[in-house]
Protein backbone atom coordinates (compact mmCIF):
# COMPACT_ATOMS: atom_id res chain seq x y z
CA UNK A 1 0.00 0.00 0.00
CA UNK A 2 0.88 3.11 -1.15
CA UNK A 3 1.14 6.59 1.61
CA UNK A 4 0.59 9.46 -0.16
CA UNK A 5 2.23 12.42 2.06
CA UNK A 6 0.44 15.03 3.33
CA UNK A 7 0.31 18.55 1.62
CA UNK A 8 3.42 20.32 2.49
CA UNK A 9 5.70 17.07 3.40
CA UNK A 10 8.68 16.79 2.05
CA UNK A 11 8.92 12.94 2.30
CA UNK A 12 6.74 10.07 1.88
CA UNK A 13 7.31 9.34 5.69
CA UNK A 14 7.01 13.18 7.24
CA UNK A 15 3.83 13.53 9.24
CA UNK A 16 4.20 17.06 9.97
CA UNK A 17 4.29 19.48 7.12
CA UNK A 18 7.11 22.43 7.17
CA UNK A 19 5.32 24.87 9.21
CA UNK A 20 4.71 22.30 11.96
CA UNK A 21 8.66 21.68 11.69
CA UNK A 22 10.05 25.05 11.66
CA UNK A 23 7.39 25.99 14.64
CA UNK A 24 9.05 22.64 16.61
CA UNK A 25 12.58 24.45 15.99
CA UNK A 26 11.43 28.15 16.91
CA UNK A 27 10.48 26.42 20.60
CA UNK A 28 13.42 24.26 21.12
CA UNK A 29 15.62 27.33 19.92
CA UNK A 30 13.71 29.84 22.36
CA UNK A 31 12.65 27.65 25.25
CA UNK A 32 13.35 30.58 27.30
CA UNK A 33 10.37 32.63 25.96
CA UNK A 34 6.57 32.15 27.09
CA UNK A 35 4.63 30.53 23.38
CA UNK A 36 1.29 31.47 23.40
CA UNK A 37 -1.37 29.82 21.27
CA UNK A 38 -4.07 31.93 20.37
CA UNK A 39 -7.74 31.70 22.19
CA UNK A 40 -9.66 28.90 19.95
CA UNK A 41 -12.77 30.98 20.41
CA UNK A 42 -11.42 34.21 18.39
CA UNK A 43 -10.86 31.73 15.81
CA UNK A 44 -14.38 30.13 16.22
CA UNK A 45 -15.90 33.49 15.77
CA UNK A 46 -14.33 34.49 12.69
CA UNK A 47 -14.81 31.48 10.74
CA UNK A 48 -18.61 31.96 11.69
CA UNK A 49 -18.47 35.67 10.98
CA UNK A 50 -17.19 34.79 7.61
CA UNK A 51 -19.80 32.46 7.05
CA UNK A 52 -22.25 35.39 8.23
CA UNK A 53 -20.18 37.75 4.91
CA UNK A 54 -20.78 35.40 3.04
CA UNK A 55 -24.27 34.23 2.62
CA UNK A 56 -24.70 37.98 2.97
CA UNK A 57 -22.83 38.85 -0.03
CA UNK A 58 -24.09 35.75 -2.20
CA UNK A 59 -26.47 34.66 -4.86
CA UNK A 60 -29.40 35.18 -2.21
CA UNK A 61 -28.13 38.87 -0.97
CA UNK A 62 -30.99 40.47 -3.13
CA UNK A 63 -33.83 39.30 -0.95
CA UNK A 64 -33.63 39.18 2.93
CA UNK A 65 -32.06 35.81 4.31
CA UNK A 66 -34.21 33.18 6.42
CA UNK A 67 -33.40 31.74 9.06
CA UNK A 68 -34.06 29.03 11.66
CA UNK A 69 -34.01 29.78 15.41
CA UNK A 70 -32.93 27.42 17.19
CA UNK A 71 -32.73 26.53 21.12
CA UNK A 72 -31.81 24.03 23.73
CA UNK A 73 -33.71 23.78 26.90
CA UNK A 74 -33.55 21.90 30.25
CA UNK A 75 -35.44 19.21 30.90
CA UNK A 76 -39.23 19.84 31.26
CA UNK A 77 -38.27 23.70 30.42
CA UNK A 78 -40.21 26.31 27.67
CA UNK A 79 -38.94 27.29 24.88
CA UNK A 80 -40.99 30.06 24.27
CA UNK A 81 -38.72 32.59 25.57
CA UNK A 82 -35.65 32.12 23.83
CA UNK A 83 -37.55 32.23 20.46
CA UNK A 84 -38.88 35.18 21.53
CA UNK A 85 -35.51 36.66 22.05
CA UNK A 86 -34.29 35.09 18.59
CA UNK A 87 -37.25 36.78 16.69
CA UNK A 88 -36.47 40.26 18.33
CA UNK A 89 -33.02 39.76 17.29
CA UNK A 90 -34.00 39.02 13.98
CA UNK A 91 -36.68 41.38 13.54
CA UNK A 92 -35.39 43.71 10.71
CA UNK A 93 -32.07 41.39 9.36
CA UNK A 94 -33.51 38.22 8.81
CA UNK A 95 -37.07 36.60 8.44
CA UNK A 96 -37.67 33.49 10.71
CA UNK A 97 -39.19 30.69 8.37
CA UNK A 98 -38.63 27.89 11.52
CA UNK A 99 -38.40 27.49 14.80
CA UNK A 100 -36.75 24.54 16.87
CA UNK A 101 -35.80 23.74 19.59
CA UNK A 102 -34.34 20.29 21.65
CA UNK A 103 -34.43 19.55 25.07
CA UNK A 104 -31.60 18.07 26.89
CA UNK A 105 -32.12 14.93 28.96
CA UNK A 106 -29.43 16.24 31.55
CA UNK A 107 -29.53 19.51 32.90
CA UNK A 108 -25.90 20.20 33.33
CA UNK A 109 -25.17 18.22 29.52
CA UNK A 110 -26.36 18.00 26.25
CA UNK A 111 -26.09 15.13 23.74
CA UNK A 112 -23.83 15.83 20.93
CA UNK A 113 -25.89 18.04 18.08
CA UNK A 114 -25.37 15.17 15.97
CA UNK A 115 -27.59 13.16 18.51
CA UNK A 116 -31.00 16.21 18.35
CA UNK A 117 -34.08 15.47 16.72
CA UNK A 118 -34.03 18.94 16.78
CA UNK A 119 -30.66 19.69 14.91
CA UNK A 120 -30.49 17.40 12.88
CA UNK A 121 -33.97 18.96 11.37
CA UNK A 122 -32.31 22.02 11.01
CA UNK A 123 -29.88 20.74 9.58
CA UNK A 124 -32.12 19.25 6.86
CA UNK A 125 -33.31 22.44 6.39
CA UNK A 126 -30.61 24.21 5.50
CA UNK A 127 -29.42 21.46 3.48
CA UNK A 128 -32.74 21.96 1.43
CA UNK A 129 -32.69 25.41 1.04
CA UNK A 130 -35.85 25.98 3.03
CA UNK A 131 -33.58 28.22 5.61
CA UNK A 132 -30.43 30.50 4.35
CA UNK A 133 -29.06 30.55 8.18
CA UNK A 134 -29.49 29.63 12.07
CA UNK A 135 -29.36 31.69 14.67
CA UNK A 136 -28.89 30.66 18.12
CA UNK A 137 -28.24 32.85 21.82
CA UNK A 138 -25.08 31.32 22.13
CA UNK A 139 -22.71 28.53 20.94
CA UNK A 140 -23.18 26.41 23.96
CA UNK A 141 -26.49 25.84 22.48
CA UNK A 142 -24.64 23.69 19.35
CA UNK A 143 -21.73 22.67 21.53
CA UNK A 144 -19.84 23.98 23.96
CA UNK A 145 -16.99 21.52 22.63
CA UNK A 146 -14.34 22.96 20.67
CA UNK A 147 -14.31 20.28 17.88
CA UNK A 148 -17.82 19.64 17.72
CA UNK A 149 -18.94 23.21 17.28
CA UNK A 150 -16.11 23.76 14.73
CA UNK A 151 -17.41 20.76 12.96
CA UNK A 152 -20.80 21.78 12.77
CA UNK A 153 -19.93 25.50 11.62
CA UNK A 154 -17.77 23.49 8.68
CA UNK A 155 -20.86 21.43 7.52
CA UNK A 156 -23.44 24.41 7.82
CA UNK A 157 -20.60 26.57 5.66
CA UNK A 158 -20.41 23.76 2.82
CA UNK A 159 -24.19 23.96 2.41
CA UNK A 160 -23.93 28.07 1.96
CA UNK A 161 -25.58 28.74 5.11
CA UNK A 162 -24.62 30.67 8.02
CA UNK A 163 -24.55 30.63 12.01
CA UNK A 164 -25.86 34.25 13.87
CA UNK A 165 -25.42 34.45 17.82
CA UNK A 166 -26.74 37.04 20.53
CA UNK A 167 -23.64 36.01 22.44
CA UNK A 168 -20.47 35.89 20.05
CA UNK A 169 -17.52 33.00 20.84
CA UNK A 170 -15.72 35.74 22.18
CA UNK A 171 -17.76 36.43 25.47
Amino acid sequence: MRRIPRLGATATGDTADWMDRDNATQRWLHRDRSHLQPDPRLRLERLRRNLMRTAAEGPGSTRTLRVITYTLIPPHGDSGPDHARLRAYAEGIWDVSHEIHDEALDAHRAPAPQHRNGWLTARLLLRQGAADGLIAISRDVISPDDALYEHELLWIGDHFSFVGLIIPESR
